[in-house]
């Protein structure tokens, strides 16, 4: 019998691929001789380029760059299976999780860092990269990260601006000079991205992101006139005529930066990783895939990561079922897409037990799957 375990990561719990190791051993507990396919999923944010690298059989590449508050770091971007595609997220360097929320500072905290790690991927001859743009802790409209590219800010006295543009630094920017762009970006440069807000306005990134990142309700006019500035100052130069597309106020505005001025194709996170993941062709004489999420409700039938898996697999009549950590509502959407659906929760008790029992409970999630598909072998059931 062949398994796919293909699942997304347990937020705050494992990431995917531990998730897929500990249903594995699981299974492999009560069916020993099954061939198992373990392919962990992300859904373009938090731990999608360890899923893919891990899924494809890539290589991990660590390089120097800036963390958010422009202090060195080591940050990582992974070449995948195939050694043409490069893949990182932007939060390796520039992310929320990098900064304590005593140092949350939405003026001075920059992507810088983040093009730095597109540099690096760019000079070792990476032709595709794919960037997942999830967990900023900025809201500088990538400004940070085209600099890291060459582009070059110019205030209103013809003073240069140095590296690590931030937030706050947006009002000063009144000439751009992006003349070493165009030989310094040389591939096909896709991102990760299931966000859809606009760049400005009521659902731009500073209303809705800004909070999360540090912005007061006091400080946020200021932003929300910094990004304007910037996406005035960028059509006066040329670089771009539309700033107020679906996805550009991801990442604190780098989803406008990648998509209008660097010309990066913004694709579904989720539909994106699978694609590259390989998971078409594994799923290939399957009789199961098994996928899983931390907390499953009506929101994952409409589109979510586990629901592509499901369609996907479909698609070639291998029936899914779904392992989560919780069920949430009304599952009867979730019914429809998944021949069974399953929580890995062992009784009633705290969130803390619950997350440190990830991994045991997922063990006997696939333990338990494998004793019914046990069962209904030795009947003959198809």
């Amino acid at each position: 019998m062949k398994i796919v375990i293909a699942p997304d990561s347990f937020k705050g719990a494992l990431r995917s691929p531990k998730v897929a190791s500990a249903i594995a051993a699981g299974w492999h507990a009560v069916r020993r001789d099954d061939e198992i396919v373990e392919i962990p999923l992300a859904d373009g944010g938090e731990g999608t380029a360890e899923a893919l690298r891990l899924g494809t059989g890539g290589t991990k590449v660590t390089v120097p760059a800036h963390d958010a508050l422009m202090r060195p770091i080591d940050a990582e971007y992974s070449i995948l299976g195939d050694g043409e595609t490069f893949v990182f997220e932007m939060a390796t360097a520039s992310g929320i999780e990098l900064l304590t929320p005593e140092e949350l500072d939405p003026l001075r905290a920059t992507t810088f860092g983040a093009g730095e790690v597109l540099l690096a991927a760019l000079r070792a001859g990476a032709k595709k990269v794919v960037v997942g743009i999830g967990g900023s802790a900025t809201v500088d409209g990538g400004a940070g990260f085209l600099q890291a590219l060459g582009i070059r800010y110019y205030d209103a006295n013809g003073n240069l601006l140095p590296d690590g543009v931030g937030g706050g630094d947006l009002e000063r920017i009144e000439r751009v000079d992006a003349s070493a762009l165009k030989s310094v970006l040389t591939c096909e440069l896709t991102v990760a991205c299931d966000v859809t807000n606009p760049l400005l306005g009521e659902h731009g990134t500073v209303a809705i992101f800004g909070p999360q990142k540090g912005v007061t309700p006091g400080l946020a006019p200021r932003m929300e006139r910094n990004m304007r500035h910037w996406a005035e100052v960028l059509e006066k130069s040329g670089l771009t005529d539309v700033c107020d597309a679906p996805g550009d106020g991801a990442a604190g505005g780098l989803g406008f930066a990648m998509r209008a001025v660097l010309k990066a194709t913004i694709r579904s996170g989720a539909g994106l990783v699978i694609a590259l993941s390989g998971f078409d062709e594994a799923i290939h004489g399957a009789e199961l895939v098994i996928t899983g999420e931390g907390c499953s409700d009506v929101q994952t039938a409409y589109g979510k990561l586990c629901a592509v898996v499901a369609e996907r697999a479909a698609a070639q009549k291998v029936p899914t079922a779904l392992c989560a950590g919780a069920l949430r509502g009304d599952t009867s959407e979730l019914e429809k897409r998944f021949s069974g659906v399953f929580s890995i929760a062992s009784g009633p008790g705290t969130l803390e037990n619950a997350m440190a029992a990830t991994g045991e409970n997922l063990r006997r999630a696939g333990a338990n799957l494998a004793a019914l598909a046990s069962v209904f072998s030795s009947k003959g059931v198809d």
